[in-house]
């Protein structure tokens, strides 16, 4: 009652409430407010009065005051019977409730009182409860003195000009509380509606902006409520200085009892302040949880927050981790110190050194990383467990739980990239020190035989064998064999691999240079013969031995020298060459993995296609056999009411034929094309699928004609088969869940799934051509959708007398076209009438209607207003070469057409009029073409000589002005005239031709 707004208020009506025509005391009878009309003959009651003023003054009291009904009193004691008989058919005529009872005081005088003996009383008549009382006496007997105004003799000072002062007040604070409840509707509904932000700041500023509103809500609620509690109490302090007072009584709690009229003001106050109250409640429920909201949101934007800081520390410590000497840097370092040089095996060690120095940063780093990502994962678990404590709507768990698991894996990935890092790096300088002493053992060994020549003597020989023996003694102190059963790296493997051919080639020439040394130095026995020095064979084998010595030492030099630099040009290349490889084969693999992703949705998605097409023809067979079939049983045939034997085409329409084609022609083509693998396993699937619905196109009109029957399948349905046993039987015997009409939706909704899983199969589909072909086919299935909607659309236009099938098949719709409407003689205008109209485009007619939506978006009609015969359009074109509307110009009226800016699948109003312009010209020539036909058929008809004096006397009564409104089919004027293009090039010619055509038609 609060929130009621109504056009009438007391300032509105306070010039009719001075008067004293009518007015409410608070008086009550029977729980009904008592509506006096007291008398006042100086002033006529006129009807319009009587309305505003009943209107008002019964919007006055409350709800369920008003529901109970109202007790009215006509005091007519001073004025004349034909008042009292106008008083009475106005109440008959209206009265907005109900009303208890009516209590008439009849007119007093002398002569009133002889006329109401007379016929007067008997004329009266009322549909109500109607007591009419001589006096004051007998209408005390119905009513409590206290409910009466003093005037009826009772016990209430009412005062019109006070009650209507306190009126305005309580009225002016009502009207505060409904446009403050207004303010708390907009306010929670923009609260409910809005979107969180994304951000820490966004959100703190909509908690903050959100908390400010809710501030000033409870401040004005506040005011409103001291408002009204002032308002009461001015209410109750006037009663006490009031001359009635003194003769109130108190109540069992030595409350002030008010007047009746104070009453109701005290009441209207009261209702106002609970509904205050009321409303202060929504808020502060509202509040606490929207606020909860609002907290969780921000709790998880900073739980957002710090993950997005600790992923960018993570990715921050990944790329310094890869950024550090890896293995293979390592060992191009370690190549280099081979080239004897000491320095290099120095610096390689400092380097490695330092390496594992930054690695124990990053690790510290890593451990505060891994503490905080620690802690948050546990507040986000805490937030989740949370809102499942306090039972509120789930807000940001499913992106709470995914971040808390990568938050693992990163803390996961992180510690196994360092303790990797660091075991390397520890390895290899294990692995660099090692290989360094063997090194240096290989270098030793090559110069004690570089530089110890072989010699004669046995005691030199013998020098020369024990100290190479030592020397591969001190190999086996070295340890070379527990590299070969160490898990390496393939790098440093390779470079073990090196070494250790090697060491074997060094221990090779050492073990060789031990045997020949052996056999110099066993002691030989030769007899003692008497010679001459040979000075100069001596020398000769002096050199001979000083030369072998040569080239055993240039032999062993080229050896170690081909080996070193075999190994550094093997690893240089092979490094290089893996590189190139391994960064080949990754494109080449990443490029294979998507495409192989790519074809598998692809397949994916045909397999979707051809599963639910078997599960839709299915369905259809189910239907048909399930249901259609049982018509014919004689068992249940006698069951059924003639009306719904009747109708059965009309409930099914062309279901069988839409069955027949899915199951014997295109489910058959899509399995072939599933079985085939040379398809299935080929880039040319998507191809195939286009081709097998662009081929079958034609056979999709079926849906035409079934959505045309829809709305009288669903009236028929719901008229007699709805709740019928003999359907009901059916579906419990086929276990549906859903009756009969759920599974005549299926076909719509069929058809409209196929334009979906075409999207589908373009978006997973590689090849360009490919594409091409299932674009072309989902602009098929896109324009089949069109027409049938543009079907289903006509189906809901109303008021046109004939069958609207007699028109053809809807070639096109506008929606809201804005239409001018010119009416015109000759060249000159002489009305315009501009509208906004949808129009439907048939064969035969064009329709303009006016839609009505009753704005629950689901019963939306159009009503005809205008029909446009195609045979009496004479041009088509643009107007004044503006291209975003079109111009039909008839004999006596022009409509110029203005389609919308961009239709709903995105099509420009530019290409629209063309559109429309060419289609309707095409009508134009279909219908002249038919028409034509007809007329020669009729004409070939009446070629026979008994019909050649009737068709002569016809030929002279026949009128040559063409009328468009003739009714006569065989007449010629009714053929349209040559249909003129409007274009620039052609306006000479079409000029002359309009010139011709005018002439012909006068």
């Amino acid at each position: 009652h609060v929130q009621q707004e109504t056009s009438l208020s007391v300032l509105s009506t306070a010039d009719l409430l001075r008067e004293r025509l009518a007015f409410l005391t608070g008086g009550t009878c029977h729980q009904c407010p008592i509506l006096t009309f007291p008398d006042n003959p100086q002033i006529e009651l006129t009807q319009d009065k009587y309305k505003k003023l009943v209107s008002y003054l019964t919007q006055v009291p409350s709800e369920s005051e008003r529901q109970l009904g109202f007790v009215l009193i006509i005091d007519r004691r001073s004025d004349r019977w034909m008042s009292v008989k106008s008083i009475m058919t106005y109440i008959e005529e209206f009265f907005p409730y109900s009303i208890h009872c009516i209590y008439l005081l009849r007119p007093n005088s002398w002569m009133q009182r002889a006329l109401s003996r007379i016929t007067i009383l008997n004329e009266i008549t009322c549909i109500h409860h109607l007591i009419v009382c001589r006096t004051l006496a007998e209408l005390h007997e119905h009513f409590d003195a206290s409910q009466l105004s003093k005037d009826l003799g009772g016990m209430i000072d009412f005062r019109l000009f006070e009650w209507i002062e306190r009126r305005a007040a309580i009225e002016k604070l009502t009207q505060s509380i409904h446009e403050l409840s207004e303010m708390l509707l907009v306010f929670i509904k923009q609260c409910d509606e809005i979107e969180f932000p994304n951000a820490v700041e966004s959100t703190q500023q909509l908690l903050m902006q959100h908390s400010t509103q809710k501030n000033e809500l409870e401040q004005e609620l506040l005011r409103i409520k001291t408002w009204g509690h002032s308002l009461l109490c001015i209410i109750r302090q006037q009663h006490q200085s009031s001359s009635t007072f003194h003769n109130s009584t108190l109540d069992e709690n030595n409350d002030l009892i008010l007047s009746p009229d104070q009453a109701a003001h005290a009441r209207a106050c009261a209702n106002a302040l609970t509904h205050v109250d009321n409303s202060e409640d929504i808020l502060l429920q509202f509040w606490s949880l929207h606020e909860a909201r609002l907290n969780r949101c921000l709790a998880l934007r900073h739980f957002e927050q710090r993950f997005k800081e600790i992923q960018c520390t993570f990715i921050q410590l990944h790329n310094d981790i890869i950024q550090l000497p890896d293995i293979n840097t390592s060992l191009l370092l370690f190549e280099c110190y081979r080239a004897d040089n000491n320095n290099n095996n120095n610096n390689t060690r400092e380097e490695i050194d330092q390496t594992l120095t930054q690695v124990d940063d990053l690790s510290q780093r890593a451990q505060t990383m891994i503490s905080q990502a620690t802690l948050l994962a546990h507040d986000g678990l805490d937030l989740i467990m949370e809102q499942q404590k306090q039972q509120s709507i789930a807000y940001g768990i499913d992106s709470i739980e995914p971040k808390c698991q990568e938050l693992e894996e990163m803390k996961k990935k992180l510690t196994e990239e360092i303790d990797e890092k660091k075991h390397n790096l520890k390895l290899l300088r294990a692995y660099i020190d090692k290989l360094e002493s063997i090194n240096d053992w290989c270098t030793r060994g090559k110069d004690m035989l570089a530089m110890h020549p072989i010699h004669l003597s046995n005691d030199k020989a013998i020098r020369s064998l024990t100290d190479l023996e030592h020397f591969l003694l001190d190999l086996s102190t070295i340890n070379v064999d527990e590299l070969q059963h160490t898990s390496t790296p393939e790098p440093l493997r390779s470079m073990i691999i090196q070494v250790f051919n090697r060491v074997n080639d060094v221990r090779d020439l050492c073990e060789k240079r031990c045997e020949q040394l052996r056999r110099l130095a066993l002691p030989i026995n030769r007899p003692v013969q008497r010679v001459h020095p040979l000075p100069l064979q001596q020398n000769e084998s002096l050199n001979l031995i000083g030369t072998t010595t040569s080239i055993l030492q240039q032999q062993m030099n080229e050896h170690f020298l081909s080996s070193d630099n075999d190994h550094n040009l093997s690893s240089s290349s092979s490094s290089s060459t893996n590189n190139n490889n391994n960064n080949n084969t990754t494109y080449n693999e990443c490029t294979i993995a998507h495409n192989a992703k790519m074809d598998k949705k692809q397949r994916h998605v045909v397999t979707e296609l051809l599963a639910t097409e078997q599960v839709y023809v299915e369905e259809l067979r189910t239907i048909i056999e399930g249901y259609m079939l049982k018509f014919d049983e004689p068992e249940r045939y006698r069951y059924l009411p003639p009306a719904i034997i009747q109708n059965k085409s009309t409930l099914f329409c062309n279901l069988p034929d839409i069955y027949a084609f899915h199951a014997t022609s295109f489910l058959r083509d899509l399995q072939q094309i599933y079985d085939d693998p040379s398809l299935m396993n080929t880039c040319s699937i998507g191809s195939a699928i286009a081709a097998c619905f662009i081929r079958r196109k034609s056979n999709f009109k079926l849906y035409e004609q079934y959505v045309l029957n829809k709305p009288q399948s669903e009236r028929i349905w719901e008229q007699f088969c709805s709740g019928h046993p003999f359907f009901l039987k059916i579906q419990q015997s086929l276990g549906h869940r859903l009756p009969l009409d759920s599974y005549l939706l299926k076909p719509i909704q069929r058809i409209t799934q196929y334009q979906l899983l075409l999207k589908e199969t373009i978006k997973y589909t590689r090849n360009e051509q490919e594409c091409l072909h299932l674009q072309e086919a989902l602009r098929v299935m896109l324009n089949i959708l069109s027409d049938l909607n543009d079907v289903m659309h006509s189906t809901q236009i109303v008021g046109y007398s004939d069958n609207l099938n007699t028109l053809g098949r809807v070639r096109l719709r506008g929606e809201n076209c804005l239409i001018s409407k010119e009416k015109r003689r000759g060249t000159v205008y002489t009305r315009t009438k501009t509208s906004t109209r949808d129009i439907f485009l048939f064969e035969r007619d064009i329709l303009l209607c006016k839609k009505k939506d009753e704005g629950n978006g689901k019963s939306v009609q159009y009503q005809l207003k205008e029909v446009i015969r195609i045979i009496d359009i004479a041009v088509c074109t643009h107007p004044k070469n503006d291209r975003n509307k079109l111009e039909l110009l008839l004999k006596d009226w022009s409509y110029i057409i203005q389609l919308p800016n961009m239709s709903s699948n995105g099509e420009k109003a530019e290409e629209m009029s063309t559109r429309w312009i060419d289609t309707i010209k095409n009508c134009v020539a279909q219908q002249a073409e038919q028409r034509r036909a007809e007329m020669k058929q009729r004409s070939a008809s009446l070629d026979h000589p008994a019909y050649s004096h009737r068709r002569h006397l016809q030929h002279r009564a026949t009128v040559t002005i063409r009328t468009p409104d003739s009714d006569d089919p065989d007449d010629e004027s009714l053929l349209p005239g040559p249909f003129i293009d409007l274009n620039k090039t052609n306006i000479k010619r079409n000029t002359k031709l309009l010139t011709n055509n005018s002439i012909a038609r006068l």
